[in-house]
């Protein structure tokens, strides 16, 4: 009941942040399951990203975000009222992935930033494999979302919103699951590959055109 009764008000915040900033527009909402267990994997360019998927998402979710948030005071009220957690940046945090698995399973919608940090330049940086490695084990699809002129509202390194001079986008895409993007095929070379195609299908959806067909199966890694 808290987090509802906060949640509302932490949603009224940030419409009215955003009209003030240029205004934000969502996309492909209906592609959201909005039952069950679901992995959300946005692109990463702003630290207002972890808020701005929030707001966006039409059911309540919990978002993985890097631990140094937490330790600012307006960013980290903010994704602690929203059911952050943290994990450690550049390190194979397993108990950050385990609880990710743990509420996806429970059938928690989970939002995990699959590049694992933010893009300067706001172009897509490789996918990583920690976050279809959680969502193969919780057996639940992958919703690929992609993030337009947060990095305009919060530059990099910045922590307060300025005005855009352009409305912020989020676009939600048809979802896809682990055994697609890895061919039925399991293993950590396979997820890596399958990480890959995750980010050809995130490219395809920030430039706002269909998904890749892919081959049956993967090709075999390098000896």
């Amino acid at each position: 009941m808290f987090y509802l009764f906060v949640r509302s008000i932490v949603w009224v915040l940030l419409h009215i942040i955003y009209a003030g900033v240029g205004g934000i527009r969502f996309e492909g909402r209906k592609n959201v399951p909005r039952k069950g267990g679901v992995l959300i994997t946005p692109n990463h360019i702003s630290d207002a990203d972890p808020p701005t998927i929030c707001l966006a998402l039409p059911r309540t979710c919990w978002v993985m975000a890097k631990e140094e948030l937490f330790d600012m005071k307006v960013v980290g009220t903010l994704i602690r009222w929203l059911q952050g957690f943290p994990i450690k940046r550049d390190t194979a945090d397993r108990s950050a992935l385990r609880r990710a698995e743990e509420l996806m399973k429970a059938g928690q919608a989970v939002v995990i930033f699959p590049e694992g940090k933010i893009s300067e330049n706001a172009e897509l940086l490789p996918m990583l494999p920690g976050a279809l490695l959680a969502a193969q084990r919780a057996n639940v699809p992958i919703v690929p979302t992609i993030l337009i002129n947060t990095n305009l509202v919060m530059p990099y390194t910045k922590l307060v919103p300025r005005y855009a001079g352009k409305r912020t986008i989020v676009r939600f895409g048809p979802a896809v699951s682990v055994a697609e993007l890895t061919a039925g095929a399991k293993g950590g070379d396979k997820l890596k590959q399958a990480a890959q195609r995750l980010g050809e299908i995130m490219l395809a959806l920030q430039q706002n055109r269909p998904y890749p067909i892919f081959e049956p199966a993967l090709e075999k890694s390098a000896p």
